[in-house]
């Protein structure tokens, strides 16, 4: 374990046994992680982080708040001991079934919500429910988000996750309206920026207050997790959304997979992901449980555009789905002297997450971007010139 006692405080409340190559917590002793802080252990044996005698506790009750466990591509089981505000156990189990591919490592953390599941992970768009249209499904899930991403892996690993949870009033009781024999759990697409109901993982136990045996292949292994009524699952709504350029229009397709009291869908329009205008105006399916296709085209342009989807009820509420952008220009960047060019990167909601020069010669250039922690998802990469624009997107996993 890398010793980060300069940004990680932690209390002891009976013992706090550690050594160079692991951490052991013993006798209900505590470790408290907050103020943006890693725990990094650099070891990927499933014993360098373990508990003793009566036990332990991690509490890091932030998203950023984490830990970060070199596993590479040992497997096994780990496990979190982490703890509630209210010294509540909740350990989460990761059983590690394939390697993956690649030196990766899982960057971990878990955070108490208030009734309505805020605050939300930095990626999660939306908390909408399936079941009572346009309305937040909060209430049908507990008051707690972990997040489990596995980074730098070529191919991520398969794992079999457990979830420890509180089955008191401050998580799972109080306002929401939770059957705990429902529960299983849930995961936020990153991709599609939905919540995918037709997706729940695990088996409940209510005598151990644990969902385990939730099974995840590596398409399936997204950073953010709930558990939820399966009852009453957060919505599936878009399953795909593009702009692909096809001679000299712009075809924009989008799939749904569920629709509840959907009127019609609006295409919005913008030149820098910030201010939209409406383009187009498509009838939707009102409600269905089958998957519907969407087309239409708007004119190409030599630039690149951005689209965003606008869904409105038949009550007239509206809903935004994430940003997807197109650019039909020539697809190549010559530079035939020194130039300054402009490099713009936004992620899949439109924000912008880098913008800054860079001075590039004739030839093949080289553009460093170092020390962003990007969460997984797809993200859109823009060098503008005096004379061309170049723009791409990519995949960070």
């Amino acid at each position: 374990m890398k010793k980060l006692f300069s940004i990680i405080s932690f209390i002891l409340f009976s013992t706090l046994a550690f050594s160079q190559a692991r951490m052991v917590i013993n006798d209900n002793g505590y470790l408290v992680i907050d103020n943006a802080a890693y725990l990094v252990i650099d070891n990927s044996a499933t014993n360098a982080l373990a508990v003793a005698g009566t036990g332990g506790n991690i509490k890091s009750e932030a998203e950023t708040d984490r830990i970060k466990w070199n596993i590479a591509a040992t497997t096994g089981t780990y496990t979190i001991p982490w703890t509630t505000n209210t010294g509540v156990k909740i350990p989460l189990s990761i059983n590690k079934t394939t390697a993956g591919v690649g030196a990766g490592n899982f960057l971990l953390s878990t955070w108490e919500t208030a009734d309505m599941n805020t605050p939300w992970p930095s990626a999660v768009t939306n908390m909408n429910s399936s079941v009572i249209p346009a309305t937040d499904g909060s209430l049908e899930v507990i008051d707690r988000f972990w997040h489990i991403n596995a980074l730098s892996y070529g191919t991520k690993p398969s794992v079999t996750l457990s979830f420890g949870y509180d089955d008191a009033a401050n998580e799972m009781i109080g306002t929401n309206t939770i059957t705990e024999a429902n529960l299983q759990a849930q995961r936020f697409n990153t991709g599609s920026s939905n919540w995918e109901a037709t997706k729940l993982f695990g088996t409940v136990n209510v005598a151990t207050n644990t969902v385990s045996g939730a099974a995840i292949t590596p398409v399936d292994f997204f950073e953010n997790w709930v558990l939820v009524d399966n009852t009453s699952p957060l919505p599936v709504t878009l399953t795909h959304f593009s702009a692909e350029c096809s001679g000299k229009e712009i075809k924009v397709t989008w799939t749904t997979q569920t629709e509840i009291n959907n009127d019609y869908f609006v295409l919005e329009k913008s030149y820098d992901g910030f201010v939209f205008f409406e383009v187009a105006e498509i009838n939707g399916s009102g409600n269905s449980n089958v998957s519907n296709n969407y087309q239409t085209s708007v004119e190409a342009e030599n630039k690149i555009v951005y689209f965003r989807l606008k869904q409105v009820d038949f009550d007239g509420t509206t809903s935004y789905h994430n940003i997807v952008a197109s650019n039909c220009s020539n697809n190549t960047f010559e530079v035939t002297q020194m130039a300054l060019t402009r490099i713009y990167l936004y992620d899949y909601r439109g924000r912008l997450v880098i913008d800054r020069n860079e001075f590039v010669t004739k030839g093949l250039n080289t553009i460093k971007i170092n020390n962003l922690d990007l969460s997984a998802g797809i993200y859109m990469l823009s060098v503008v010139g005096q004379n061309n624009v170049y723009s791409t997107k990519l995949l960070r996993r």
